[in-house]
Order: C-alpha cells, then structure tokens, then sequence
C-alpha cells in the first residue's frame, strides 16, 4: 500500500512519465464533470435558496460573520465570473482525487457522509488511511498549504472542517491536498491529532451565539490605523460581505466610507485627513 507521504511526488511522477487509466477512474472523472456541467446550468439551482445553517463546511467560520449570514442576509445573484470560478475550482478539487487514483493510491469513502454533534457533512475522500480535503486556492492561499502557515492564518477555517471530519470519523492523521489554480503547483499539508481544534466544542459555541438573534458577538478584526489618523478596514475584512453592516457605527454613525484608489477600494472606519481619489458615495 501506498504512503500519503508520497503522494504529491507519485502524482509528478505518473504526469511525468505517463501511465494506462483504468476504465473505472476515468469513468468516474467523466461522470462528474457530467453532473457538475448539468448542475451548472441547471435553472432549478438557481432557483433554490440555502437556508443558513451550521455545517461542517462553515464551523470554522468567523462567529459574527455566521451571526450576519442567520439574521442579516446579503441577497444578491452571483455574477457569471464568480460562478465561473467556483465551477473551475470544483473541477480541479475533482482532478485532483482522479490524480491520486491514476498514481495509484487507494481512495475511498468519497463524499462520505459523517455526523458530529448533531452536524452533518461530506468528507472529499480518504486517501491511504488519511482523511483528506481537496481544495483549489490562489496562489497566496496556496502558499499556506505548501508552507504549513495555515495553522496560523486561516480565514476560512479549513482547520475546523478537518478536525471535524477526523473526530466525526474517530482518525487521528488528516491532511489537505491543494493546488495552486494559477501555476498548478500541488502540495500536501499533514495535519496530525495535535493539530487538530476541537469541532464539537465550536458547534455548541455557534449554537449559543446564534441563539441570540437581537445582537452579533464582537468584531472579528479591529480595524488598522494609518499614519495620517485614518484608520480602515484590514485585509480580513476588505472581502467580506457583511462589512457595511458590521461596521454601521464607523465615522461617528456614518457607517463605511469607501474610496476607489488605483489598487481598489478602501473602506475607511475614521477620516482624519480626506483622502485625494473618489468617494464612492
């Protein structure tokens, strides 16, 4: 039986040198590149909205974001790139465990249901014994899966998710297995029992949060303060959705105020000193 350990190295070596496909593993990259193409363009999905709930995909989620998606939803259609983008990325997630297959290590259980808590989700597979997630990230997100930085900057909670698939499935070895969507590069993060966050005690922690549907928990990120007195948003929360509303008492009461700099807007918490480019009003 073939070593995790390996697998990123058997993966460059079968790319490399070239291999038979099994009938079976190619069957079952077709098929979903099937089923992901008609669910693409399916008018029903669109048409069904997704009641927020906590999953094993979102425990690891920022509190205050969870609380706005539950009692402050942003509705809004996603633009054709974005949904472009999530296809792609689903694509190469999918790719990436018919790789494993073609190198010949053993996977199984994939899309798995598991349960922990009362919580329910999908793992992506299990690979030689290990509990693995596949993910697709941009080269910056990538760089915390190849430098193991993900422990320590992780805004998306993926540590979470694979704490909870390993508990739910009483493992003790995980890992991720990510590529890189602009340069292609892949790399596998290992991530061992002492690594893992306690999933079930962060679900009963969202569930006593978001019973409290009159007000948000604190602020995710403080806000950054600049030379010149102004302070804005961080990076954290630049991209949220929710940031308008979170932030509603920036500038005494005024809420946000946005300004369109050649590098994309900034999101301004306090004035001191205007700044010399457009307010986007």
């Amino acid at each position: 039986m073939k070593n995790i350990d390996n697998l990123v190295k058997d993966i460059y070596e079968v790319i490399n040198e070239g291999t038979e496909v099994h009938e079976e593993d190619m069957q079952f990259f077709l098929d979903f590149i099937r089923d992901e193409t008609t669910r693409f363009f399916s008018k029903e999905e669109r048409s069904r909205g997704r009641k927020p709930s906590i999953r094993m995909s979102n425990i690891g989620k920022e509190a205050r974001k969870m609380w706005y998606d539950f009692y402050e939803p942003i509705d809004r259609d996603l633009k054709p790139n974005e949904r472009i983008k999530f296809f792609y990325g689903h694509m190469l997630e999918a790719f990436l465990l018919f790789l494993c297959k073609v190198a010949n290590h053993d996977v199984r259980d994939m899309q798995r249901e598991v349960e922990l808590n009362g919580i329910k989700g999908h793992i992506d597979a299990v690979i030689d014994g290990v509990v693995t997630d596949a993910k697709s990230s941009s080269s910056y997100g990538f760089r915390k899966f190849d430098r193991g930085e993900l422990f320590t900057n992780d805004p998306f909670g993926y540590v979470y998710q694979i704490s909870g698939y390993m508990q739910a499935m009483d493992m003790d070895r995980g890992a991720f297995l990510a590529i890189d969507k602009q340069y292609g590069d892949l790399a596998l993060l290992p991530i061992e029992e002492m690594d893992t966050l306690d999933a079930s005690k962060r679900i009963d922690e969202l569930r006593d949060i978001l019973a409290n549907k009159k007000e948000p928990p604190e602020r995710c990120y403080d806000d950054e303060i600049e030379d010149n007195g102004n302070r804005s948003l961080g990076s954290e929360c630049r991209w949220c959705n929710h940031k308008y509303n979170c932030w509603s008492d920036a500038n005494k009461g005024e809420g946000l105020r946005t300004f369109n700099y050649s590098r994309g807007y900034r999101y301004f918490t306090h004035v001191a000193r205007e700044p010399r480019v457009e307010e986007i009003l």
